[in-house]
């Protein structure tokens, strides 16, 4: 039912930055209803992302970019009991991408 393409061994070092996209898609909600719950966890997001950017691209679907500097805690987030009880209730799917610049 839920869906992470997250980075399979997480295992780099701690001051690693990793530009990272996430397409989040909503299948028991609405955007706005996802948008709140994700701007009350802000908090605790800082533990372990920044510059974030959130884009609405329809009812259903989000585009999020942000800088990644402590992998470990975003893997422990979503793996935590509570995080899947409200991905479950709002019915997330989270497809994660490591971004890198184009060369050339």
């Amino acid at each position: 039912l839920f869906q992470y393409l997250f980075y399979p061994s997480l295992t780099f070092p701690r001051k690693t930055m990793l530009n990272t996209m996430v397409i989040v898609k909503m299948n028991n909600c609405t955007y706005d209803e996802w948008k709140k719950a994700f701007d009350d966890d802000s908090a605790s997001d800082a533990e372990f992302m920044r510059d974030v950017i959130v884009g609405k691209v329809d009812d259903h679907t989000a585009i999020c970019s942000m800088d990644v500097f402590d992998p470990e805690k975003m893997q422990a987030m979503f793996e935590d009991p509570e995080m899947k009880k409200i991905e479950e209730e709002m019915g997330l799917v989270h497809e994660v991408y490591q971004l890198q610049p184009m060369q050339g």
